[in-house]
């Protein structure tokens, strides 16, 4: 096969077309894409001996096998082609406006297709977004161009009379965009050296556009004081398809910066403010048409191969150079009076595009991206010896944590360590011999990876070594003695250094490791071993909407759906009920058949009271259960099915806190929680150190334990009992724990609730697990800024940044949707009793 017909009939320096070569990948691609050039018609392509097999089909594809669709086949297209979507310029061959209409695979039913298609009539089934089923292709006798598609009898078949799916589904299946959107935004196309920007837009006019481009986002959004970047997994190879993106790894300081009126502020990814650092980067912002913007980028220094140089920035921005700073900008996550984290990413993108067209290109850079050939991308990226790339799934929402959604494959292994210690020089070495690195495992303990002598040069050595005698200690921070540990000097481990190697031994140590520079923008207790995730494992699916939902729904009665619950982020109590109905399976079995104490916010979230009784005028769907009180009989409510659960919102319900026992054994309950409430001074890290101590020590008296975020700062421990006690065990047991661990760390836990003996502790609260008592349910909303969710979690997901665990009713669904398996699926299934002898030993 060759592609000799089609690189003739085109100027490569002039087309963003990729010019491509024959590649047998053997991965049976099949495309369509609607192309208006002179005249509208479809192309029909099949991956066939290392080329797309490609014919235009004047009247598109039809669902009717008694109709014949006229295809007339063209020249072959390289398998690069499969993932154009954009502009060919006037004059060129086949100018027009070119969608990716449908992709996927294509299954030949023939035992040779090649031999099927010489001899002029192939037999495939199709497995795509839109067409699926049998179709074939056969060849006209009177013109060996002239072929004709046809739709084979089969459950897809629709009469044409009734269904034409080109006029059903018209738009692009990467973009959901319109020819005449495609037309009018896209802002960039692949040619032979890389992304070709299209024409420059008028500064007067960008101002016209942005309201154009935000027209659709109609709910005002309240400003973002803090936002955490969203952070890519790093996996083993390159994921393939038009569903990814892909971009250029900097080396350089992660920014997020916000713009508010003439106020710049430049956060690090630890939410440290560095904007006095870059003030050619601060003139520049100020100068943007928008009023109100927040940026997600990468600060870097080019060195003299126009490469980003890490130690180059670090020098410069500690020897407070007037450097030219760049700021390599990829993300767009506020603009003006809308949010714009829940659209997909390529709509922040282009948008993006637009805010910085009229920007000091010498100083704000748009970063450019290739839609799929992410193996080129990365061949071409480590040629110039680059650091990497971040390949990116193109409807993806903007989440703040690390997701599957973003991605990252590195030319060379390179990650940052925690210091722990160094080693005295030798012969002619100046400050010191090596640095004692490690990384914290998943106990939250320092491990010993390696020792680093080598990519200093004098001044690096005097500046590392001015740094590390301000963190002297005399106590090993490791978990382990390294080797040689009695040369070694050791230091408290808060400095993270930036270190290549060349691979991982099989005791977990460095080999050829090379100093790059020291990170003050990461903080030492997120250190991990990066490890690689397959790509198989990521889930690929770009079936993320365009926007979060918006479909009309059934509010089955549900009043006053339009009212403004959480006004910061104009959440409604349409879209509460619409959390719970989506989420209603995974919440009902740790409430369903318990007493519950509500939350109720009728009004908005900062506004509630609570209830437990049940009252006259209640839902059919809710259930009273008489209890005996302190003094009287009582009606308690409780709830059976969804419908109770729903009817809850109509109700102005927020948070929903149910018994520890189940009304069949009400009085011997079957949960024990241990609540950790931090006071304000205590750092969240402390708090996860704390869970994952109660759950060592739970351990060790044989109980197996389950974590969860409370939605708010605290954690809930969880333990599943047997219902054989009654609840005055069940407390004193508890009692007893927490007595334990405020005897073994009194300057950490406090069992007292008085907020004078709180102060820099956490209060370990045992009362939660009397009579009476409540605790928030696993997948309930707080009565909270932003509508957090109580959140259940594995062990491996904590970590020291409370952001990666911190879930929203807008970004749960989505956790849901992405999980492999359920954190808390063997909750119910655990049969465990107490051990009061044991603990009291």
């Amino acid at each position: 096969m060759s592609l000799k017909k089609y690189h003739e009939k085109r100027n490569f320096n002039k087309t963003p077309e990729p010019k491509g070569k024959v590649q047998h990948t053997q991965k049976s691609l099949f495309i369509i894409q609607k192309h208006a050039a002179s005249h509208l018609h479809y192309d029909f392509r099949l991956e066939l001996e290392g080329v797309l097999k490609s014919w235009a089909v004047p009247k598109g594809p039809c669902l009717d096998p008694n109709v014949k669709r006229l295809a007339m086949q063209v020249e072959d297209h390289p398998v690069e082609y499969g993932s154009f979507e954009g502009i060919i310029p006037a004059g060129e061959y086949g100018g027009g406006t070119v969608m990716l209409w449908d992709r996927g695979k294509w299954h030949p039913l023939d035992d040779d297709p090649v031999a099927a298609y010489e001899k002029g009539h192939l037999r495939f089934e199709l497995n795509a977004e839109k067409l699926k089923g049998r179709w074939d292709l056969i060849k006209s006798y009177k013109d060996k161009k002239v072929w004709f598609l046809v739709k084979y009898k089969d459950k897809e078949v629709k009469s044409l009379a009734e269904y034409d799916i080109t006029d059903e589904k018209p738009n692009s299946v990467l973009t959901s965009q319109t020819l005449e959107e495609i037309k009018e935004n896209y802002t960039h196309s692949w040619d032979k050296q890389g992304l070709k920007k299209a024409p420059k837009i008028k500064k007067s006019d960008i101002a016209k556009q942005l309201a154009s481009v935000l027209s659709e986002n109609k709910a005002k959004s309240i400003f973002p004081d803090i936002i955490s970047p969203e952070l890519a997994t790093l996996v083993d190879e390159i994921p393939e398809g038009p569903n990814w993106l892909h971009e250029i790894k900097f080396d350089g300081y992660r920014i997020i910066a916000f713009k508010d009126g003439s106020t710049i502020r430049l956060m690090s990814r630890n939410n440290k403010d560095w904007t006095a650092n870059f003030p050619n980067i601060v003139t520049e912002l100020k100068k943007l048409p928008v009023k109100r913007t927040i940026f997600d980028g990468e600060i870097v220094v080019l060195d003299e191969q126009h490469k980003s140089n890490f130690q180059l920035l670090q020098n410069s921005v500690k020897a407070n150079k007037k450097v030219p700073f760049i700021y390599y900008i990829f993300d767009l996550i506020y603009v003006e009076k809308s949010d714009l984290r829940e659209q997909p990413l390529l709509e922040r993108k282009t948008t993006l595009a637009k805010v910085l067209e009229s920007s000091n290109k010498e100083v704000l850079r748009f970063s450019e991206h290739i839609i799929d050939q992410g193996e080129e991308v990365l061949k071409q990226s480590c040629a110039l010896a680059l650091e990497g790339i971040v390949s990116k799934k193109v409807n993806s929402l903007y989440l703040e944590k690390r997701t599957e959604d973003w991605v990252k494959v590195k030319c060379i292994k390179r990650q940052e360590f925690v210091v722990g210690g160094y080693t005295l020089p030798k012969g002619a070495r100046h400050y010191f011999g090596s640095l004692l690195v490690g990384f914290y495992d998943k106990q939250g303990q320092l491990h010993y990876c390696g020792n680093v002598g080598t990519g200093f040069t004098q001044a690096s050595l005097k500046s590392v070594f001015k740094e590390l005698e301000k963190h002297r200690t005399t106590k090993n921070p490791f978990n382990s003695r390294p080797p040689d540990a009695s040369k070694a000097l050791w230091v408290n481990p808060i400095l993270v250094a930036e270190v290549e190697f060349t691979e991982w031994t099989n005791d977990e140590r460095l080999r050829h490791p090379s100093f790059q520079g020291l990170r003050y923008d990461k903080d030492a207790h997120s250190v991990r071993k990066e490890v690689e995730t397959p790509i198989k494992e990521v889930n690929q699916s770009t079936k993320s909407s365009k926007k979060r939902s918006k479909k009309k729904q059934d509010f089955a009665g549900l009043t006053h759906a339009d009212k403004v619950i959480y006004t910061e982020d104009k959440i409604t109590k349409g879209e509460l009920y619409s959390y719970y109905d989506e989420i209603s399976e995974y919440i009902l079995p740790y409430i369903k058949n318990r007493l519950l104490t509500l939350v109720r916010c009728p009004e908005k979230y900062s506004k509630c009271f609570y209830q437990k009784h049940l009252y006259a005028n209640r839902s059919p769907s809710l259930y009273s259960l008489a209890v005996q009180g302190k003094t009287e009989v009582e009606q308690y409510l409780y709830l059976k099915d969804k419908k109770g659960l729903l009817s809850l919102i109509q109700m102005g319900v927020l948070e929903i806190h149910p018994w520890g026992s189940q009304i069949k054994s009400l009085e011997y309950p079957d949960t024990i929680t241990i609540d950790l409430d931090p006071a304000p001074d205590v750092l969240w890290k402390e708090v996860v150190q704390a869970a994952l101590e109660i759950k060592k020590y739970l351990e060790q008296i044989q109980l197996t334990c389950f974590v969860k975020t409370t939605g708010g700062k605290g954690l809930h421990v969880v333990v599943p009992i047997l219902p054989e006690y009654d609840w005055e065990e069940v407390k004193q047991f508890t009692e007893i724990f927490v007595q334990f661990l405020e005897k073994l760390k009194p300057e950490a836990y406090v069992s007292k609730i008085s907020k004078t003996k709180r102060k820099g502790k956490i209060f370990i609260d045992y009362l939660r697990n009397q009579r009476g008592a409540t605790a928030i349910s696993t997948y309930s909303t707080r009565a909270r800024l932003h509508a957090p969710v109580a959140t259940p979690l594995d062990w491996n997901e904590l970590t020291d940044n409370f952001n990666d665990t911190f879930y929203t009713i807008r970004s749960l669904p989505h956790r849901l949707k992405e999980l492999k398996t359920d954190p808390w699926q063997e909750f119910r299934k655990i049969k465990q009793s107490l051990n009061l002898d044991a603990l009291r030993s």
